[in-house]
């Protein structure tokens, strides 16, 4: 098992893996703005980090990590972890954690003072997994699309 930053080789792997969980959101995404995703946080590891991680050199699983949310009540930087998803083939051997434990190790090694995550309330496996890493809440999420703006990185393509 290797769990390593993305690089541009990793695009379909990452991208195949990223629409099985839009899939298991219920949503959609063309393949071209997932390309553009995926190029777009490569070229910025000062934003974004993809981690894969791999068995015997194949890419089992993903999570992201942004590092720049600022945080006006402590004057700190804080990150955001996402897209966390292991191929279903590969699940129950411990990836998801191991990728969430690398991020939130380079959360910590960049200073950041805290990571937060979304997860829906249902998804009971992802959630054991998060609490026995530590990770508490006591909120909930909201959100709001705006359909007219794309849904692409400024400046991808």
């Amino acid at each position: 098992m290797e769990i390593r930053l993305a690089v541009s080789a990793d695009e379909d792997a990452v991208c195949r893996l990223w629409s099985m969980l839009l899939e298991f959101y219920h949503k959609q995404a063309v393949p071209r703005v997932l390309q553009r995703s995926f190029r777009y946080a490569i070229g910025h590891p000062r934003k974004i980090r993809i981690f894969i991680i791999s068995i015997n050199g194949v890419v089992t699983g993903t999570a992201s990590l942004q590092l720049g949310h600022y945080s006006t009540w402590n004057n700190t930087w804080y990150g955001h972890i996402e897209d966390v998803i292991v191929d279903p083939a590969y699940r129950n051997r411990g990836l998801a954690t191991a990728l969430v434990k690398h991020a939130i190790k380079t959360a910590e090694e960049n200073n950041l003072s805290r990571v937060e995550l979304n997860v829906l309330a249902n998804n009971h496996a992802a959630r054991r997994i998060y609490e026995r890493l530590g990770l508490t809440t006591n909120s909930m999420a909201y959100e709001l699309h705006f359909p007219h703006i794309p849904h692409a990185p400024k400046g991808s393509g």
